[in-house]
């Protein structure tokens, strides 16, 4: 999944960049909390296990995992104060959380399929 997560990485990465290009500030730093949960697998599988060769357990993975989800939830609240309308706030707070959680869900049930053990399906 770290190719697929360096994509999703990627992808976010660009639309903050054309948000920044067309000078809207506060929809770029909006869009940098998405690419936590995704570069932190892509740190874990690709960096410390292949290139460290740190063997990981499915309790580390699983644990970077929330803690990418607990910080990336605190940079969304962070970034929301520049949103104007408590709608939009509301509206970015729980579509950005609900991305992340999910991806953070799929991740996880694939490191358990890997130690024989998935959760989900």
């Amino acid at each position: 999944m770290a190719v697929e997560c360096g994509a999703i990485t990627a992808i976010i990465v660009l639309i903050s960049v054309v948000f920044f290009r067309r000078k809207r500030k506060e929809w770029a730093f909006a869009a940098l909390p998405l690419t936590l949960v995704p570069l932190t697998n892509v740190v874990l599988e690709l960096l410390v296990i292949r290139v460290f060769k740190v063997e990981v357990t499915a309790f580390g993975g699983i644990l970077a995992l929330l803690i990418a989800v607990a910080l990336a939830a605190a940079w969304i609240g962070a970034v929301s104060q520049v949103l104007k309308s408590k709608r939009t706030r509301a509206t970015y707070i729980g579509i950005t959380n609900a991305f992340n959680i999910a991806l953070a869900a799929i991740l996880i049930n694939t490191m358990l399929k890997e130690f024989g053990q998935p959760i989900f399906w």
